[in-house]
């Protein structure tokens, strides 16, 4: 059965982060939604490779998805800047849904305030920071907590894919 994602996006994101998920969420059925964060309705990613946003942040629900993934690059210190963007990740997280957050996107976990007691992975210049959120900090390609889903890296793609649609199906 299809499913919702929304796919939150800001300035200078990682690339790959993107539009990995975007495709690969697509190519399994499900509707992929653009959120931006707030600054702008198109956005480029830290390689230059534009995206245009479907909604804006202010304008979504968590109960208009059944997930929300959160890209790296420099766009997660964007997002957390935008309480209509942070206020949605919290909201899906509170709501059981699927919350997957890759590289530096744990930045934006720590803003959500959703990290206490939690086991995740994240680029490791984050460690500190999640651990200083609550999390417990593990160095795997993905990590598993409940709705939760954590990669650390663009490499790391392929299983951060895995699991989220795993969780979707």
């Amino acid at each position: 059965m299809a499913k919702t994602v929304g796919i939150l996006v800001e300035q200078d994101y990682q690339d790959l982060e993107v539009w990995y998920p975007f495709l690969r969420l697509k190519e399994a059925g499900h509707k992929v939604v653009v959120i931006g964060a707030g600054s702008a309705g198109a956005y480029k990613g830290k390689f230059g490779y534009p995206i245009q946003a479907d909604r804006s942040a202010d304008k979504v629900q968590a109960k208009d998805l059944d997930a929300i993934v959160i890209p790296g690059g420099w766009a997660p210190d964007y997002i957390r800047r935008h309480e209509a963007a942070v206020g949605l990740v919290r909201d899906c997280h509170k709501g059981g849904k699927v919350v997957a957050a890759i590289c530096h996107a744990g930045s934006v976990l720590v803003s959500a305030g959703v990290l206490k007691g939690r086991t995740i992975t994240c680029f490791f210049s984050i460690r500190a920071d999640v651990e200083a959120a609550g999390a417990k900090f593990v160095d795997k390609e993905v990590q598993v907590d409940g709705n939760l889903v954590t990669a650390r890296k663009p490499e790391d793609l392929p299983a951060f894919c895995r699991e989220i649609l795993k969780l979707l199906a």
